[in-house]
């Protein structure tokens, strides 16, 4: 129980110091940069707290480790200078005055709560003790792999997509966009299942719930909701739709089209 407690404190302080910082500066995106971080932490003290002698653990945190610092890069350099995003935008105009403290509980707090869920499986492997490496270890790996090259390479080609001028106002549907209209989404729900996967191998099957809130949230609340919301009415996406899967990609489509393109 203490060494839970140890662990739940690292993203405590912090997604607090980021909350200081956000309305220091007026804006809450900053909790998006420090989410991969937050996971990055946990696995850090879970492992520090076992010695570093666990090899399911320390393979676990490396995964993490990579992911994490990836999507906090990316986003970092993403954000930087740029405006909050609409998200965040929309809501403190709907809270007011009282957007600050309203945030602390409904984004920060929230989102503290939702990393430590989404987390069961660094916990589970933290509990599970067990440390030798089977198959299923492997398998969650290579699906792992498969998530976070597509959560990365969608990202890049988006990026790459909406640098060019003339794209301005236009839907990206080139490379992974061709094949879903949401496959950095699918990519980052696909990996939760990679260390899903290796969290069981501990026979904490608990571990589970992390990845099965994520998919929830991407397909229902914080993710693809979002954005399709943001691009209704629009002729263009509305196009989009009619032939491009909502989440996961086609296959038929991979056969007719390169995987990887500059959109």
């Amino acid at each position: 129980m203490n060494q839970t407690i140890t662990m739940i404190l690292g993203p405590f302080i912090l997604i607090h110091v980021t909350y200081l910082v956000a309305v220091l500066k007026n804006n809450f995106s900053v909790i998006d940069i420090i989410w991969g971080l937050g996971f990055v932490v946990l696995g850090a003290i879970g492992c520090n707290l076992s010695s570093w002698d666990n090899s399911r653990e320390n393979l676990l945190f490396t995964l993490i480790l990579i992911w994490g610092l990836r999507l906090s890069t990316f986003l970092l350099i993403r954000n930087t200078g740029k405006k909050e995003d609409f998200r965040y935008a929309q809501w403190r105009k709907e809270w007011g005055d009282q957007s600050n403290r309203i945030a602390y509980f409904k984004v920060f707090l929230l989102q503290f709560m939702l990393m430590l869920i989404v987390g069961l499986p660094i916990f589970a492997v933290h509990e599970g003790k067990q440390s030798a490496l089977s198959l299923l270890d492997y398998l969650g790996i290579f699906i792992w792999m498969l998530g976070l090259g597509f959560e990365a390479v969608a990202d890049h080609q988006k990026s790459v997509f909406k640098s060019k001028p003339e794209n301005k106002n236009k839907i990206c549907q080139g490379g992974l966009w061709h094949l879903s209209r949401h496959p950095n989404y699918f990519g980052e729900a696909l990996l939760w299942w990679g260390l899903g996967i290796i969290s069981i191998n501990t026979n904490q099957y608990w571990g589970l719930l992390g990845p099965l809130l994520i998919n929830f949230l991407l397909l229902k609340i914080s993710g693809v909701p979002l954005l399709e919301k943001r691009y209704e009415n629009n002729k263009e996406y509305e196009a989009y739709k009619k032939i491009t899967p909502r989440f996961i990609p086609s296959i038929s489509k991979v056969f007719k089209s390169s995987l990887y393109t500059s959109p």
